[in-house]
């Protein structure tokens, strides 16, 4: 234990040399919440979104058993990232997810053969009802949680607007963005496994992750018009050059990473998508989903040293 907190400190220390303007000096204080946290707890809660768009019957039940894994996995590394100390709710969250997958039914045509279906029978519908029901369970208990996430976080920066709304509004979306271009990247994955797979369901993940991303941008842009006031005293304590030349290439890497690449390549998947091409769609979205994640880690590292929502 001494090891690891010799460890955060100099990892501390290593952050606060490097330069930044006067407008991006780090709080004394050492929030509850960690970077890793919030974005770990992104990642999971935002993978089960978009699986309801994915038919069940057609993909087989690997696919969601995989995705619920990993959110699991998720899960477990924010438990470490922040010292066991999680709300209740994200346990159930938890739960929910593992009694998904065991509950989760096999499909006719799909995980097992047509004579091994004979001779166990078809995929029950109690069972898949029950099992779609603890997904939707679960979607909604992690939604919750993040909200309760936003409304504990303590936000030191004078907003235009309600702050604990807004950062609602912030750990929500990022988590609509990041889960759902995993997603999105794994099931453009699965069409190259199964290649009779119809593409009715990569259409629907892809519109609805650019619509997810639509709703990240104008939230970001929410944030920065609730801290203008910020920006400005910012930009005039070290002049515009001086601004960009220093934070400015967190922020620059934060908007082209996160926001305006990911917008123009779903745009380049949804075209992919149209032509029937999963390979390059699929491409496409591993790079998206790197330039999403490095993105939102850029924004959680903003939020959590500066309490700068972006």
């Amino acid at each position: 234990m001494l090891c690891c907190a010799n460890c955060r400190d100099v990892v501390v220390g290593c952050w606060r040399l490097l330069p930044l303007a006067d407008g991006f000096i780090p709080s004394e204080n050492p929030p509850v919440f960690s970077t890793f946290y919030l974005f770990a707890m992104a990642v999971a809660v935002g993978i089960p979104i978009l699986l309801p768009l994915v038919p069940l019957a057609q993909i087989g039940r690997r696919f969601f058993i995989l995705m619920s894994f990993v959110a699991l996995v998720f899960v477990a590394l924010a438990v470490g990232a922040h010292g066991l100390d999680l709300h209740p709710l994200y346990l159930v969250f938890a739960a929910l997810l593992i009694a998904y997958n065991v509950l989760l039914p096999r499909q006719s045509g799909v995980d097992w053969s047509e004579r091994r279906e004979a001779q166990e029978g078809g995929p029950q519908t109690t069972t898949t009802w029950i099992s779609q029901t603890l997904l939707y369970a679960a979607v909604a208990v992690g939604l919750v949680v993040l909200v309760i996430d936003a409304v504990d976080y303590p936000v030191a920066l004078p907003m235009r607007f309600a702050a604990q709304p807004l950062l609602a509004l912030s750990f929500l979306s990022a988590a609509f963005v990041v889960g759902g271009a995993l997603t999105a990247m794994v099931l453009g994955h699965w069409y190259l496994v199964a290649r009779k797979l119809s593409f009715g369901p990569l259409a629907r993940v892809t519109l609805a992750l650019i619509v997810l991303l639509a709703i990240r941008i104008a939230v970001v842009v929410a944030g920065v018009v609730s801290q203008a006031e910020f920006w400005q005293e910012s930009i005039e304590r070290v002049g515009l050059l001086g601004f960009l030349v220093q934070p400015g290439t967190f922020l620059l890497a934060r908007t082209l990473f996160g926001l305006i690449a990911p917008v123009v390549m779903m745009w380049m998947v949804w075209k992919c998508v149209q032509v029937r091409s999963n390979q390059s769609a699929t491409g496409i979205l591993y790079v998206v989903v790197v330039f999403v994640f490095i993105g939102e880690i850029i924004a959680k590292y903003i939020l959590v040293s500066y309490r700068v929502v972006i």
